[in-house]
């Protein structure tokens, strides 16, 4: 991958959205920039879009990773949760996965968040309010982005997944593929298969 250039997460640019969207909802204004913090404690920054202060998009770049969400408007609307409630909530919209099967370590019925990017979201939106949110996520066209994925195959329907691990993506990333096959391992284990195929080629 020597040469290749690196890109983001859509955990670290729905990250990116969920916080600008939160300063929106609390200043009134949404920056034209926002910094986030990746994993490793690193600080990156991203150019926001808006049309109105609690919703914004951040456009996800892959780099040279021929990832079939490059391009992808992560979009992040935020509102106050209602009162008595204890914690934010992270929700799916249009175009975002929701499980349905058991074994990708999140829960049946649960937005596909995976929690390294829950934990970013939060810290980011930590930075702006420690008041509780409930935060939709949303990718106009997900839905079609997602066939070019596994996540049938896993059970995630309606759209694509909010994963990452450190927030960047690296081109043809042996540990990337390697993930995807574990994860696949895991859900068909949980449904109680014992024997699997893996085919390298098409």
């Amino acid at each position: 991958t020597k040469g290749l250039r690196a890109g983001w997460t859509t955990g670290t640019c729905a990250s990116a959205a969920a916080k600008a969207a939160a300063v929106g909802l609390v200043r009134g204004t949404v920056p034209t920039d926002v910094e986030v913090g990746l994993p490793s404690g690193r600080l990156v920054s991203f150019r926001v879009e808006s049309e109105v202060p609690n919703r914004c998009v951040v456009v996800k770049d892959a780099g040279d990773d021929p990832d079939c969400t490059d391009g992808a408007r992560l979009t992040a609307a935020v509102e106050w949760a209602t009162p008595g409630a204890r914690s934010t909530d992270l929700r799916a919209g249009a175009g975002v996965g929701t499980i349905t099967k058991p074994g990708i370590g999140l829960a049946v019925d649960a937005p596909a968040i995976n929690p390294v990017p829950q934990r970013m979201i939060l810290t980011a939106l930590g930075e702006v309010t420690e008041r509780p949110l409930v935060v939709t996520f949303a990718v106009p066209g997900g839905e079609a982005m997602a066939e070019k994925t596994t996540n049938a195959r896993l059970g995630i329907v309606g759209g694509i997944s909010i994963l990452g691990t450190t927030g960047i993506v690296r081109p043809f990333s042996t540990a990337a593929y390697r993930a995807s096959v574990v994860q696949q391992i895991d859900v068909a284990a949980a449904q109680g298969e014992r024997t699997v195929m893996l085919a390298t080629g098409s």
